[in-house]
């Protein structure tokens, strides 16, 4: 579609921030995702905050079931954390970020998930039958960790899972929160160091998998990614976290190939574009229609496989549910751009 050069714009939109005006503020909302016996869910959970029935922010919970939302105002917030389908129900919590004052405030409301009654609870696919005596100090540091994490103090929290580790070293669930905690704070090599420790301890566990798919992700490494999220998706094939994210990062690395750099990467960049759409595919299957990539991401998908329509819907829907989401301006003017272009090609009539 000549004139049209949408993806670079997309693409920074997907990195940049989403912050509507009614969530403005200077308080934090946090908490954590547990299943009804008070353990950390087996995968990231998606949790979506909404505001008088406007949706704020939506992410998914880390290694250790927790989740926080920065930059709100005052007022009484859903949050909603998406059930699998098969053994949790989506389960909804209200929180009131009642706040006095002019100072930035901690708020913390935790969700426990909602068991399907006539499914068992635990983990759905492959389960990891790995197990360890952890001495009873480390254990306790490692909680004590979880809690400072939950308070925002990451160094401190870090000088506790240390601590745990110099007690027991072997301990798999300290370096998978150490390494979670550097990804957070954006420490990707020594996130890296402590991810690659806790897959030399259990190399069957998807999670250590799963981060460090999100790490490469952070630092753009998609061909690797694709690897990584990919073999968590053979360590655990049913649980559609992993094919959603195979599918983000074949995504992204089509993006990376230049369209018209030669006829073989041309090539290269559709038949990666086929493998993320049967990725989609799964994704979707396994969650029974549920989990879908963010619609910036499916808006860069759409364009490059050139089915402009859908490209720009998607676009136009996340605009409806961030409508002063960072750099709007020119997100509406692809949309023109895209709508106006498809004009020019189809007859009136058939106009989307």
């Amino acid at each position: 579609m000549p004139g049209i050069k949408p993806l670079g714009l997309i693409l920074l939109l997907l990195f940049g921030s989403a912050l509507p005006t009614y969530a403005q503020g200077a308080h934090t909302l946090q908490g954590r995702v547990v299943t009804p016996d008070g353990n950390q869910p087996t995968s990231p959970v998606k949790v979506t905050l909404t505001f008088n029935g406007r949706r704020v922010y939506e992410t998914f919970t880390d290694l250790s079931g927790r989740f926080s939302f920065s930059g709100l105002g005052r007022g009484r917030y859903q949050i909603t954390a998406e059930g699998d389908g098969r053994t949790f129900n989506s389960t909804l919590v209200y929180a009131e970020v009642a706040a006095f004052g002019s100072a930035p405030q901690l708020f913390t409301q935790d969700i426990q998930l909602l068991p399907i009654s006539t499914k068992p609870l635990g983990q759905t696919g492959v389960v990891n039958a790995f197990t360890q005596n952890v001495p009873k100090a480390a254990r306790q540091a490692l909680e004590r960790a979880a809690k400072l994490n939950g308070e925002l103090k990451t160094e401190a929290a870090i000088a506790q899972i240390q601590e745990a580790i110099k007690i027991f070293p072997e301990y798999l669930e300290a370096h998978l929160e150490l390494g979670n905690t550097f990804l957070k704070a954006g420490r990707f090599e020594q996130a890296i160091a402590e991810l690659d420790r806790a897959r030399e301890i259990d190399p069957n566990d998807e999670r250590a998998y799963q981060s460090f798919g999100l790490v490469l992700m952070k630092q753009k490494n998609y061909a690797v990614a694709v690897a990584v999220f990919s073999e968590a998706a053979r360590l655990n094939p049913v649980n559609h976290f992993n094919a959603l994210m195979h599918a983000t990062a074949l995504i992204h690395q089509a993006y990376a190939i230049a369209p018209s750099s030669s006829e073989t990467a041309a090539s290269d960049r559709q038949y990666i574009l086929s493998r993320a759409e049967i990725s989609l595919t799964q994704a979707s299957n396994l969650s029974d229609r549920k989990a879908k990539a963010d619609r910036l991401t499916l808006a860069m998908f759409y364009e490059m496989k050139g089915d402009y329509t859908r490209a720009a819907k998607e676009l136009e829907v996340y605009l409806q549910e961030n409508p002063n989401a960072k750099n709007a301006d020119s997100l509406r003017t692809i949309i023109k751009q895209m709508r106006s272009a498809l004009d020019t090609k189809i007859p009136s009539s058939q106009a989307p």
